[in-house]
């Protein structure tokens, strides 16, 4: 992207467009001049680069080649060369002149020469160090060389990409949906709809009822990932005043174009799993902190859904971690009235559940008259997504999913082996989650704990040691040489209670309730 000021275009009734430059033999001996002068300058100073290209751009067109510079510049290292700080230098030789009347060069000299044997530094080097944070004065230390056609295909998407900087929405037509295309436009914060076909809105600034150069840098950082689709074609609204007054021209652009427009420079920004909001990401936060994200898998933006309502990426998926179970969740918060009908459409094609949490504070209309009608479970929220409901929610799903398992038990009996037996162990075996091996134990002979079942033989052979002893620790190592784990969960089945004296479990006892 370059700054507003060096974009070129050309408009024809109510089209606008880039004015691209053309890989070609002139255009290419161009470029290859320009990277050569800043691979020749490397060591010297910004000043001295500048001098040459004011020189180098007499004859040719400014926006043109200073937009060229505007890239190379970025493959630049700059680097200031000091001995002393230029803010420590600058104040210290104005503090020495402020005490004296300097009036010529000689007494300016008087002044630095005192001034670098204060600093222990020579004379000439607090003078570099004066002005060395100056941007004339730092130094080329690194360019980063590129092929000729390379940089011409960097200013070309970049100018394309500057354009969009005042685009309000685009409608775009693909002929691939890529999932990584749609998270994108969903992690730049843009809003989109199917029209059709393969025709998909990209919404900008009026859908927030305000103009706003946010939106249009959102799309021109999506136009690297657009160009490198397949098939593809935009038409993007394009706002330029004329004489304070907007007007509304249409950029076209397809993948015919893109031998022109495809750079490696322009990849575009790296698309992270972030969040939409600061509502998304406190959920987030929350629930991870909470037990039950032991059970469930929270999975931020997991899937693109194509449905006949649209095109979905939920903003959660919630995987149990043992039962065969996911369940997807969806949090609207900004919305105007008309983006609510458009995501609500989408949510009510879908074919199977999802649960759906809508800040009723953000409503731009009154809630009773407007109607959801949504089948799918609905939570309100205000401010902040009630966490307790969300795992209310999952509990039942879990608890539906175990009763289901159970009942397909009933034809099947569990078979213990052994003085203790692994939960999980018995789980993977029957292909069951941990809770529905809990609940289907009946066996009398065995007693169940949270990770084993234990049988009853053994516990009474354990009790019988520990009613003889008073010691905490002796207790624990009982109970762990009988093959246990779980000391305290034993000793609470058993009705023992510890009495601990301060935080040494040397001087805990137990006693029999």
């Amino acid at each position: 992207m370059l700054p507003s000021e060096l974009l070129i275009t050309r408009t024809k009734k109510d089209r606008i467009h880039p004015d691209f430059l053309q890989v070609d033999a002139e255009q290419l001996e161009l470029a290859e001049e320009l990277i050569s002068v800043y691979q020749q300058f490397v060591g010297t100073k910004k000043g001295e680069l500048n001098d040459f290209m004011e020189e180098f751009e007499q004859g040719l067109e400014f926006k043109r080649i200073r937009g060229l510079r505007t890239l190379l510049e970025r493959r630049c290292t700059f680097v200031s060369k000091h001995v002393v700080a230029p803010v420590e230098a600058r104040r210290a030789v104005f503090h020495a002149a402020n005490a004296q009347n300097v009036t010529s060069q000689a007494e300016r000299i008087v002044v630095i020469t005192a001034v670098a044997g204060e600093l222990n530094v020579s004379a000439s080097d607090l003078e570099q160090s004066l002005w060395a944070d100056l941007d004339a004065e730092v130094f080329l230390e690194q360019f980063e060389p590129l092929r000729p056609e390379e940089l011409l295909r960097w200013y070309n998407l970049s100018l394309a990409q500057t354009l969009l900087f005042r685009a309000t929405g685009m409608t775009l037509t693909i002929m691939d949906r890529t999932p990584a295309l749609f998270r994108a436009i969903k992690y730049f914060g843009l809003m989109y709809l199917p029209e059709g076909g393969q025709k998909i809105r990209i919404e900008g600034a009026p859908s927030l009822l305000k103009l706003s150069e946010r939106y249009g840098t959102a799309l021109a950082k999506l136009l690297p990932l657009i160009v490198r689709s397949g098939n593809w074609a935009l038409d993007a609204e394009i706002v330029v005043r004329r004489e304070n007054t907007p007007r509304i021209y249409h950029f076209l652009l397809d993948s015919r174009d893109k031998h022109v427009v495809t750079s490696d420079e322009g990849k575009g920004e790296e698309v992270t799993t972030t969040f939409d909001s600061s509502v998304e990401q406190k959920f987030y936060t929350e629930f991870v902190s909470l037990p039950i994200a032991q059970r469930w898998e929270l999975v931020r933006e997991p899937d693109v859904i194509v449905t006949k309502g649209g095109v979905l990426i939920p903003d959660f998926k919630f995987v149990h971690k043992e039962l065969s179970l996911e369940t997807y969740f969806e949090i609207v918060g900004f919305w105007t009235e008309e983006y609510l009908k458009r995501k609500l459409a989408k949510i009510r094609a879908l074919p199977f559940t999802m649960l759906v949490a809508i800040d009723k504070s953000l409503a731009c209309f009154n809630f009773e008259p407007f109607g959801f009608g949504l089948e799918q479970p609905l939570i309100l929220y205000s401010k902040k997504v009630p966490v307790g409901e969300v795992v209310q929610y999952l509990t039942a799903l879990e608890r539906e999913a175990v009763t289901k398992q159970v009942a397909s038990l009933k034809e099947q009996a569990i078979e213990l082996t052994g003085d203790i037996i692994p939960i999980k162990d018995l789980a993977k075996r029957y292909g069951m989650g941990q809770d529905t091996v809990r609940a289907s134990m009946k066996d009398p002979e065995y007693v169940v704990f949270k990770e084993v079942f234990a049988k009853q033989k053994l516990l009474r052979k354990v009790k019988e040691k520990l009613v003889a002893v008073e010691k905490y620790v002796e207790a624990r190592n009982i109970i762990e040489e009988a093959g246990l784990r779980n000391a305290d969960e034993v000793l609470a089945h058993f009705g023992f209670r510890v009495q601990w004296k301060g935080l040494d479990p040397g001087a805990a006892t137990i006693t029999l309730q």
